[in-house]
C-alpha cells in the first residue's frame, strides 16, 4: 500500500504543470507619438496588482502599475526600434507581455540666432564660469526629484494662451555663428509680463528669478520625474514646494537670461531625456 501511495504522488508531480507556467499573461496598452522626440504613455490592465518596473532604453527604468500609468520618452536621436519590458517585484505577480514598438524618423530645422552678447554664448570671465557651474548644481539636484503621481496622463495645455510660436524642438541652433547644441524645447513670444500658465498639474521643484543662460527659471514635476523647464520669465508667482494646477498663473514672460527678445522657452525632461512639448499639447486623452 505504501508503495502505491508513492507511485500515485509521483505520477501526479509528472502530470502537474511546471511551476509559474499557468499564470496569465497580461498585455500593457502604450499610445503616444511614435517618433524621435516624442513618447508613449502605457497603461497596465485594471485586473494588475502589484508594482512593476518598465525597462525603456539601454538601462534606464521607471515605476508602473495599475494605478500608474508610466510615460516613456525617446530623444531627438533616439533608436528606431525600442523594445519595452516590464519586471515585477515578486515571483508571484502576473506576467506582461513586452512591447516592441518602431518610430519615425525626426525632421530638424536650423535655427541661426544673432546679436547675443557674447557672454552668453560662450561664459568668458571668472566669475561667470563660476556663475554657471553654481546653477548646474541647482538644476542637478532638481532633475532627481520624483513626484509620487501621474498628473501627466491628464493632457497639457498652452502655457501661453496668446502668443507666436518661434521656435521649435529638435533645430540645430547656430549662436551668432557658432553651432550649438540642438534647441530641445518650444517657444513661445509673447510681450513681456504676459501671464504663463502651468501645462498640467505639477509640484514646484525649482523657481530661481537669476540663472545665467536660463533667466527666470521654473522646473515642475508634472509626475515621476516629467519635468517642465520654463526659461526667461521675467517674474516667478511661484516658489519650490508649491503644489500647482493645470491653468494656473505661474509667472510672467520676459527676456531674461540668453534670449534676444520676449518668450517662453518651454522644455519638457523625463527622467534625462528631453521630448517635443508639441507632441503633448497635441496628444488627445482618452
Amino acid at each position: 500500500m505504501i508503495k502505491l501511495y508513492i507511485s500515485l504522488f509521483f505520477l501526479m508531480l509528472l502530470s502537474a504543470p511546471a511551476f509559474g507556467s499557468d499564470r496569465q499573461i497580461l498585455e500593457m496598452s502604450c499610445e503616444g507619438e511614435l517618433v524621435q522626440g516624442g513618447f508613449v504613455i502605457c497603461s497596465l490592465p485594471k485586473t494588475t496588482f502589484g508594482n512593476y518596473q518598465i525597462k525603456y532604453g539601454n538601462d534606464k527604468t521607471t515605476g508602473i502599475s495599475a494605478a500608474h500609468p508610466a510615460l516613456i520618452p525617446f530623444s531627438r536621436n533616439s533608436a528606431l526600434h525600442v523594445e519595452l519590458t516590464v519586471i515585477g517585484n515578486s515571483s508571484d505577480q502576473q506576467q506582461i507581455k513586452p512591447v516592441s514598438l518602431q518610430l519615425g524618423k525626426g525632421t530638424w530645422a536650423i535655427e541661426r540666432i544673432d546679436g547675443l552678447p557674447p557672454g552668453k554664448v560662450t561664459p568668458r570671465t571668472l566669475e561667470q564660469q563660476r556663475k554657471v557651474e553654481a546653477d548646474w548644481i541647482k538644476k542637478q539636484a532638481a532633475w532627481k526629484h520624483r513626484a509620487n503621481a501621474s498628473w501627466y496622463a491628464n493632457g497639457f495645455s498652452k502655457p501661453v494662451a496668446k502668443s507666436r510660436i518661434s521656435g521649435v524642438y529638435g533645430s540645430q541652433r547656430i549662436l551668432n555663428g557658432q553651432p550649438k547644441n540642438p534647441h530641445l524645447g518650444y517657444d513661445f513670444a509673447a510681450p513681456k509680463g504676459t501671464i504663463i500658465h502651468a501645462p498640467a498639474n505639477a509640484m514646484v521643484v525649482l523657481a530661481d528669478p537669476d540663472m545665467y543662460f536660463e533667466g527666470g527659471l521654473l522646473i515642475l514635476d508634472h509626475g515621476d520625474g516629467v519635468m517642465s523647464v520654463m526659461l526667461h520669465l521675467s517674474r516667478l508667482d511661484v516658489k519650490a514646494g508649491d503644489k500647482v494646477n493645470q491653468g494656473e498663473a505661474i509667472g510672467a514672460v520676459g527676456a531674461t537670461g540668453r534670449a534676444t527678445g520676449p518668450h517662453l522657452h518651454w522644455g519638457i525632461k523625463v527622467r534625462g531625456t528631453y521630448i517635443n512639448p508639441k507632441l503633448l499639447l497635441d496628444y488627445q486623452v482618452k
